[in-house]
């Protein structure tokens, strides 16, 4: 198939965050930061909720402090409380910074 140039998403942006999208409704933030933590050490952390209900939203956002970790969180396959989430490397959009 066609070559992707891209090695390292890490070398894309400055930054370190990443969108977790997926999230079991039940997942909590000590559980979220647990589980993320792991890879590295986090500055923020983040699991979104609806601003009427204060129910999660299910998807939230985790910061690394070494942007270089982004790599292999991001090339791995996570599942939490039993459902696999999906990551992408967080470039500023919907109106989240």
């Amino acid at each position: 198939m066609g070559s992707n140039n891209l090695t390292s998403v890490a070398a894309l942006t400055p930054g370190s965050k990443i969108f977790i999208g997926g999230l079991a409704k039940d997942t909590t933030i000590d559980t979220f930061v647990k589980y993320f933590g792991k890879y590295g050490d986090l500055t923020d952390s983040v699991i979104m909720k609806d601003r009427q209900t204060g129910r999660p939203t299910g998807f939230g956002f985790v910061t690394y402090a070494d942007p270089s970790v982004v790599d292999t969180v991001i090339a791995e396959t996570h599942v939490i409380n039993g459902k696999q989430v999906s990551e992408f490397l967080f470039l500023g959009y919907f109106g989240y910074e």
